[in-house]
């Protein structure tokens, strides 16, 4: 519903929608289910099988493939491409970032639409000033604890994740990941998106 109203207060049209970054497939399968025809692409055969148990358990029909997003190869093929939760932060090559959005521009009808969302140098550094260690879920099966360091010479924060979930009564299985982040000035976006043939808008 907030995806239609977004499309609305933009004057965006067109059913057909790449879902970059896809991961588990909750923002692809929820669209679909509202009725757009919907490409998910991501890197991890991991999450990808997890996006298509979802689209099977909702009966949607959405088609998921692995791809590397600075590799796509569509051609004018989508109304409206979008990529979510920080997934152009693991770009941490500017040069990577730009390949990305020359795609993104590719995969688009004329006319079409990029909808993402990214951290700047500044949301990174906020963040950072949260720490050290902050709680990001406290429930009764699971509990995720992160810390993150932030390295302003190289615009870089590192993620140290780790979660604890319930398996049974008394018995926890502990996770640990490190996830590193790139932050981006508002003007190095502005370049990619122009130099890529964007006309664009911040909010």
């Amino acid at each position: 519903k907030n995806f239609t109203k977004i499309l609305e207060n933009f004057h965006i049209r067109g059913k057909k929608v790449l879902d970059v970054a896809c991961g588990e497939g909750t923002f692809a399968v929820e669209i679909a289910k509202q009725g757009f025809e919907v490409v998910g692409v991501d890197l991890s055969p991991e999450m990808l099988n997890f996006a298509r148990e979802r689209a099977k358990e909702e009966s949607v029909p959405v088609i998921f493939l692995k791809k590397d997003m600075r590799e796509l190869d569509f051609h004018e093929e989508f109304d409206i491409v979008t990529c979510w939760f920080d997934s152009l932060n693991y770009l941490l090559e500017y040069k990577d970032l730009k390949k990305t959005f020359e795609k993104v521009h590719e995969a688009l009808k004329t006319g079409g639409a990029f909808l993402f969302d990214m951290n700047t140098v500044y949301g990174l550094l906020m963040a950072n000033q949260e720490g050290p260690v902050y709680i990001q879920q406290d429930g009764k099966d699971i509990f995720e604890v992160q810390t993150i360091e932030f390295d302003l010479e190289e615009s870089v924060a590192t993620f140290y994740v780790t979660v604890f979930e319930r398996k049974e009564e008394g018995l926890w299985e502990r996770f640990d990941e490190i996830h590193r982040e790139r932050g981006y000035r508002v003007k190095e976006i502005a370049s990619a998106l122009s130099e890529t043939g964007f006309v664009f808008s911040f909010y």
